[in-house]
């Protein structure tokens, strides 16, 4: 019986969000793939990672079914930057591009993810007990427009490491900590879930 009580319970929660989805404005979200601004690229593998980081940031569990947010398709967002890189002419900074990006698009919200900072090489330390050294840094930008707040934002993230040889020390681990720490302090998360629970 509670079984039976629980899934009717189930199903008419579910039915509420398709109602309450049907009359929800979606967060409409251009997501730009990574931007590589770094002299050295890391592999495809550190790509793809850093990329499903960002996107596990704009998550919205159940989102087929409540149409909570509506991601604007790739190819358009880069068409957009390219023109709007255009109009302002010379090679203009992300963050003066997002908010034109986000008008010319109509998106309530812009991620644009850079890696600005990639770097790793071992070299011989001075004190002949140590041997080989490992150096390493990555750096991340989180650059964006929050239409809501009518706010541009600039958020980094970045991670260094300079001793022995250790796996922790990489710099392929390095750079998901960074991107971590730029797209908690640029609260991307925080930015999708406000929307989608004070919209009306």
């Amino acid at each position: 019986m509670r079984r039976i009580a629980l899934l009717t319970f189930c199903v008419m929660l579910l039915m509420t969000a398709v109602v309450s989805a049907a009359e929800r404005v979606p967060l409409r979200v251009a997501q730009l793939p990574l931007q590589i601004q770094s002299y050295y690229q890391p592999s495809q593998l550190v790509l793809d990672g850093l990329e499903r980081q960002v996107d596990r940031s704009l998550h919205v569990p159940l989102n087929d079914t409540l149409k909570a947010v509506e991601f604007i398709p790739e190819r358009q967002c880069l068409e957009a930057l390219a023109e709007t890189a255009e109009e302002l002419g010379g090679k203009p900074r992300f963050k003066d591009i997002v908010k034109p990006l986000a008008e010319k698009l109509q998106a309530d919200l812009v991620v644009v993810p850079v890696l600005n900072g990639y770097e790793q090489y071992t070299y011989m330390s001075w004190n002949w007990r140590r041997g080989q050294l490992l150096h390493s840094y990555a750096s991340v930008q989180i650059v964006g427009y929050d239409r809501k707040k009518d706010e541009v934002f600039k958020k980094e993230g970045s991670r260094r490491y300079d001793d022995d040889y250790m796996l922790s020390g990489e710099v392929t681990r390095l750079v998901t900590e960074a991107m971590d720490d730029a797209l908690r302090a640029a609260a991307i998360h925080d930015r999708v879930w406000s929307w989608k629970t004070n919209i009306k």
